[in-house]
């Protein structure tokens, strides 16, 4: 597959930074063997329904070559997770990452607490089928 142009953008202290690079598409197997993760809350929060809103949570260290996929099914009564993040940009599966935030929509009005259970994270190894070009950074 040929590469392509595309930009990467990161949020820095002073907006959006944009990084034009030429990445490329690639195959990847996925294990039969998987783990779950907890997305739990990390401070109280007070959430409106139909609000957005990113949240805190206790971190999840997740090694190269880990997918982490959102469980379908919420756990929790108030909100449902729509997003993970490491709340400091770009996270590529091909490097060790710490997810640190959940980005969460209102199913209804009402109060997170510290330790709330708030979804379920599918975490699973996968071993790339043909060697991963790195994208590689276009100056202008």
């Amino acid at each position: 597959m040929e590469p392509q142009a595309i930009q990467i953008v990161s949020p820095t202290d002073h907006g959006l930074e944009r990084a034009k690079v030429l990445a490329s598409p690639y195959e990847f197997t996925m294990a039969t063997r998987a783990k779950w993760e907890m997305i739990v809350a990390d401070e109280d929060m007070t959430i409106v329904k139909s609000a957005v809103e990113e949240i805190k949570i206790r971190k999840i260290e997740l090694q190269k070559d880990l997918l982490a996929i959102l469980c379908a099914f919420t756990p929790h009564p108030l909100v449902s997770v729509v997003r993970v993040g490491s709340g400091v940009g770009v996270a590529p599966v091909e490097s060790d990452r710490c997810i640190e935030v959940a980005y969460i929509v209102g199913q209804e009005t009402g109060e997170i607490e510290k330790d709330d259970l708030l979804g379920v994270l599918n975490i699973l190894p996968i071993m790339f089928t043909r060697e991963a070009r790195a994208p590689v950074r276009i100056r202008e």
